[in-house]
């Protein structure tokens, strides 16, 4: 059976696996860990570009079947639909960095779009923070720190790129949920969300969670008893160079957070 697609393009330490333990409370839907499948998507797209696949495709003609390149081609466009052809579940949100150029390219080049797309964010300095905190770096690395998170394949650098590209190519299929308004607002963001991808509405119940990943992977692991934003105190300074630095950056995410 065929599945219906949905990408989460989330940013990372945004919510993305609370919204996975909510969402996937309902039998119907299914929202991946960070998928592998932008990676396979790429390798089957630079195949093309080898001088085996060049040879083949002007060479090895079957002369009842001639477009080769379109039964290759037909490979990547089932690759969803071979993926998850053992999931139960007739609604998969692939989570990946579908937002970023060179994989949102590729779906277009493919003809996957229009798809609808779930993007969470959250404050610059707030994720930043977050980070910070999780790999307790000190304050005279922080500017270095950030760089190396901003720079195009970092964990905060792609995601930015992925919101820019969907905001400038596909903003009419774009749901973007604020971290705030998931973890103060549950149940209405929930079913905005709903709305959003026009599927039937599940109940869904907000405390008392289950983990989402069986590994208990720290930065995947999610407070089970409630939804609830924990304020930490502000013992951690970004530097005004950063700041300035990545004003732009900011101020999109701050933008969008509210």
């Amino acid at each position: 059976m065929s599945k219906q697609i949905f990408f989460l393009s989330g940013m990372f330490r945004c919510g993305t696996n609370l919204l996975r333990s909510i969402m996937n409370q309902n039998p119907d839907f299914y929202v991946s860990p960070n998928s592998f499948l932008p990676e396979v998507f790429q390798l089957l797209h630079r195949t093309k570009e080898t001088s085996q696949y060049k040879d083949w495709k002007r060479l090895d003609i079957d002369i009842n079947f001639k477009d080769n390149e379109k039964y290759y081609d037909d490979i990547i466009k089932n690759t969803f639909n071979n993926y998850y052809s053992s999931y139960k579940q007739k609604y998969i949100m692939d989570q990946a960095r579908w937002g970023a150029p060179g994989n949102f390219r590729l779906l277009m080049y493919y003809d996957f779009l229009p798809k609808k797309f779930v993007m969470l964010v959250r404050p610059f300095e707030d994720i930043l923070k977050s980070w910070i905190r999780y790999y307790k770096i000190p304050n005279y690395r922080i500017s270095k720190f950030c760089d190396e998170q901003m720079i195009e394949y970092g964990a905060m650098g792609q995601g930015i790129l992925a919101l820019e590209t969907l905001l400038e190519h596909h903003k009419d299929n774009l749901k973007i949920i604020s971290y705030d308004s998931l973890c103060n607002k549950p149940k209405e963001t929930i079913t905005e969300l709903y709305d959003f991808l026009n599927i039937p509405l599940y109940k869904h119940k907000f405390k008392n969670f289950s983990q989402v990943d069986i590994i208990g992977n720290k930065p995947s692991i999610i407070r089970t008893n409630k939804v609830e934003k924990i304020n930490y105190k502000n013992n951690i300074s970004i530097p005004e160079q950063v700041k300035q630095k990545y004003k732009k950056q900011i101020m999109l995410l701050n933008e969008y957070s509210r």
